[in-house]
């Protein structure tokens, strides 16, 4: 996927709803794909964005400050080969104030801001291998049973990382498509459309239960 919304977003890299909002407003990381244009717009975030939102959050959790974390995400953003590959050694170093950048020379330390006492250290790659797994999680497709007039039908359960919560579909039943807040919701009103599918008629002859 190359799109998700900002509760995908927030799904995937452990931010709040308000997290991602602030955090746009105020430029620390905006949405690459689509901002907030008004009302009913949708703020539509990149790949690389939720990595960026995954470090912001890990680093503010340790203490470092908003301003402070515009220079880690500017960093994220001048090497965006350097988290996309899979061997990525990007690594950023905080004690909390002060912020530096690992270079490729394991000998050689870049400060961004001044020097301090190092205490932790924030590697890129399981920062983006997590937020990888997280997306995969989120949007592949779930397989449930449901029994509706005697026969029992499969549905496909995915979120929907556009426009939020999750769309259910069964593949039996052409057009059969519904959607929900939750998988649990959007099962039940897949095994209800299925009722309404059927009793329409409309599947008499290209129903195959399953």
């Amino acid at each position: 996927m190359k799109a998700f919304n900002t509760k995908t977003a927030g799904r995937v890299t452990g931010a709040s709803q308000k997290q991602l909002i602030y955090w746009d407003k105020t430029g620390l990381v905006k949405p690459s794909v689509a901002g907030a244009s008004g009302r009913g717009s949708r703020r539509l975030y990149s790949f690389l964005d939720l990595v960026q939102i995954r470090v912001a959050k890990e680093l503010r959790e340790r203490g470092l400050s908003l301003q402070k974390l515009r220079k880690a995400i500017h960093v994220l953003k001048e090497h965006p080969e350097e988290v996309r590959h899979p061997l990525a050694e990007l690594r950023l170093i905080t004690d909390g104030k002060a912020l530096f950048r690992l270079t490729s020379d394991p000998e050689a330390l870049e400060d961004i801001l001044k020097r301090g006492q190092l205490v932790s250290a924030l590697a890129i790659k399981p920062q983006c291998d997590y937020v990888r797994q997280r997306v995969a999680k989120t949007i592949r497709k779930a397989k449930e049973k449901v029994d509706v007039m005697g026969k029992t039908y499969t549905v496909l359960v995915e979120a929907d990382v556009v426009d939020g919560g999750f769309i259910a579909e069964c593949p039996a039943l052409p057009g059969c498509v519904t959607d929900g807040e939750t998988p649990e919701a959007a099962v039940r009103n897949a095994r209800e459309a299925i009722a309404d599918w059927l009793a329409a008629g409309e599947g008499k002859h290209l129903a195959k239960a399953e």
